[in-house]
């Protein structure tokens, strides 16, 4: 591989894991840029302690959307303003004691699009409806950021489910990795990390800024992704909602934050050292 991607060479490769990893390879790039991971807003079916389903946003989801919106736009001038202070102060070749070299076309890239993907359900799409008011912004909509199907149990509470399908409930706490939802269409987090993975190439591959407005199951799996965690933690990884993320790849590693909505100020509070945790809640 030469510069990150600029060229890939390989011969003689064989069977399907090989071929993969050499396409997976060829999706790298350096190019500086912001990757934001969210929920949806409130739905009616949050409100209501429902999985599943493909409610509307409330009230108090609508507002979320709007400050999302603001938040995320005043976040792209404030990128854009330290991108070009950053190249002022750089410079190329690097000199001895710079800490990571410069990117040589970051000039031709200050004025990226920034790309919008939502689920095919409401309260994803209903989430955007800002950013699709606005021509800097494009937006898409995607199957593979589906929540998690339940199957037969779409539409219930975790409470209905403990109550009236108690064996179902219990394999579930037990288990919740490799636990799959029965019915027609249910799904298990082993599915949802299948579906994402041809998704993980696209945003390893795109250039530019993107935000990703998903589910509970779809932001634990992108989350634990970027952070190295393993497929053991996705499954209790605590993904509340009202909280974005922002990755920002680097040549080695990422930069991660992470934001709380205020929804008193109708702004986002960065949480300092933000680190993954362990949900505590026990359905979830």
């Amino acid at each position: 591989m030469i510069d990150v991607g600029k060229k890939l060479t390989h011969f003689g490769l064989e069977g399907f894991l090989s071929t993969g990893i050499a396409t997976y390879l060829s999706s790298f790039n350096l190019s500086p840029r912001q990757i934001w991971i969210t929920r949806h807003g409130q739905s009616v079916d949050n409100h209501l302690g429902k999985i599943g389903g493909n409610s509307e946003l409330t009230d108090r989801g609508h507002l979320y959307s709007q400050v999302l919106y603001n938040f995320i736009t005043q976040k792209r001038k404030e990128w854009q303003i330290d991108q070009k202070n950053r190249i002022a102060q750089s410079s190329f070749p690097p000199l001895p004691g710079d800490e990571s070299p410069p990117y040589p076309e970051l000039n031709e890239e200050l004025d990226k699009n920034t790309c919008v993907w939502t689920s095919m359900l409401t309260r994803s799409i209903q989430t955007a409806q800002y950013f699709e008011a606005d021509d800097d912004y494009d937006v898409k909509h995607w199957e593979m950021l589906n929540e998690l199907n339940a199957g037969k149990f779409e539409g219930l509470t975790y409470e209905e489910i403990a109550r009236d399908h108690v064996e179902e409930y219990t394999k579930r706490q037990m288990d919740k990795l490799h636990y799959v939802y029965p019915g027609v269409g249910g799904e298990g987090y082993l599915q949802v990390i299948s579906r994402l993975r041809d998704m993980v190439r696209e945003i390893e591959r795109i250039k530019d800024h993107l935000v990703i407005i998903g589910h509970r199951s779809v932001c634990r799996v992108l989350i634990a992704y970027f952070m190295d965690l393993t497929r053991d933690d996705i499954a209790d990884l605590d993904m509340p909602l009202g909280v974005v993320y922002v990755i920002e790849p680097k040549p080695y590693g990422i930069e991660f934050h992470a934001y709380k909505y205020n929804e008193a100020a109708q702004w986002f509070d960065e949480i300092p050292d933000y680190r993954p945790q362990k949900t505590v809640d026990r359905h979830a």
